[in-house]
Order: C-alpha cells, then structure tokens, then sequence
C-alpha cells in the first residue's frame, strides 16, 4: 500500500517520480528557548520552520517543505502565515533550499481543483467542486458549511469515495497542475514555482 499522502504526488509531479521523501510531522518537531542566551526564536510557526531547517541539514537532505494549512480564506492571513515561516527559515544563515507549503484554506482545497481529476479518479461530473476553491470557508462543526474539510467530505459523497489519505493521494496523482494553479492561485502557485525552481538546480 502507498503510504502517499496528497503532497507526495504533487512533488513527484514537478520533481520525477524518483524523488525520495521522508515525512516528519510538526508535533515531532522540537523547538528549544535559548534562556536569553543568543536570539530569540522566530514567532508563530516561525520556530517549528527553523527546527525543520535543522533536522532537515543534520539529516542530510537536499531539500526541506514546510506545510501549514492557512486555516483562512483571508490573503492577508495566508501573507502573514508565509512571513512567520520565511522567517523561521531566514533565523538559520546555513544555506539550504527551505519551501514553504501553505495552502489557502486548507490542503483540501488544492484537491478539488482539477474537475477532470475527479472524473478519472471517480468518474464523478464534478458538480459540487468549488470554482475557486481558495475562497471556501465556514465552520469546522457544520457539516453542510463551506469548511473546507466539510466541504471535501462532501464531494467525496457524491463521487461515491472514502473520505481519506488514499482518495486525496489518487485525487492529486490524477490533478493536472496548470489546472489545479490556476484555480488556486494565490497559494499553490508559489508553491510549485518553488518545487520547479528546486527541479531546475538538481539539474543543473
């Protein structure tokens, strides 16, 4: 079985699908106060992004993603949520390609961007998928709101699929990405310009 989530796919896409990912999650993350000893650490998720930058140059990797879900259809909050984790990243002077991953509302929107996507996976018409899906939002309790969770649990319904990691990670193997980044914008464009910008220097 795949152990994929829906950020493998979108990574193998952009990158080859020989590329070797290891997955760490936040809460393994450890972040550690100076005690007024040296700098302060970075705010907000800014800590978490610089102990990822370390573990990701001590493990050896070329490459290091951090993702965040903006919990907002706010742009200013998705801004606001990229400095703090830009900010993490700049806290280190090693250099070493950090990417930051954060979706506008939620990852979910991202996988309900392609309707033909959903029509290869599922065969499903695709009528319930937002037209802009970084622009859904509602209540994380409602089950008929505009949340995106809420919402992806819901197109999952009519396509006739489990609300899981295998659907989301089928669904990002079939999203065509020009697709998905045009619907997506002001989140997921960033996000592949720097996975093609990390191609383009492993090629070099």
């Amino acid at each position: 079985m795949s152990l994929d989530g829906w950020m493998q796919p979108f990574i193998r896409k952009v990158l080859g699908g020989d590329v070797e990912i290891s997955v760490l999650t936040r809460r393994d993350l450890t972040t550690l106060r100076s005690g007024g000893h040296g700098p302060p650490l970075p705010g907000g998720h800014g800590a978490k992004a610089l102990a990822a930058k370390l573990r990701a140059i001590a493990g050896g990797y070329d490459a290091m993603i951090f993702m965040v879900d903006t919990d907002s259809k706010e742009e200013s909050e998705w801004q606001r949520l990229m400095a703090e984790v830009d900010a993490g990243f700049q806290a280190s002077e090693q250099e070493f390609m950090c990417i930051a991953c954060i979706p506008m509302s939620a990852s979910e929107c991202w996988m309900m961007a392609d309707p033909a996507a959903w029509r290869s996976f599922a065969g499903y018409a695709g009528t319930e998928l937002p037209r802009w899906p970084e622009n859904i939002w509602g209540h994380r309790d409602d089950p008929q709101g505009g949340h995106p969770h809420r919402y992806f649990k819901r197109v999952c319904d009519a396509a006739g699929v489990s609300d899981g990691t295998d659907t989301r990670a089928e669904i990002a193997r079939a999203t065509n990405l020009d697709t998905a980044r045009e619907r997506c914008p002001i989140s997921l464009e960033p996000f592949l310009l720097s996975l093609e910008v990390l191609a383009i220097s492993h090629a070099a």
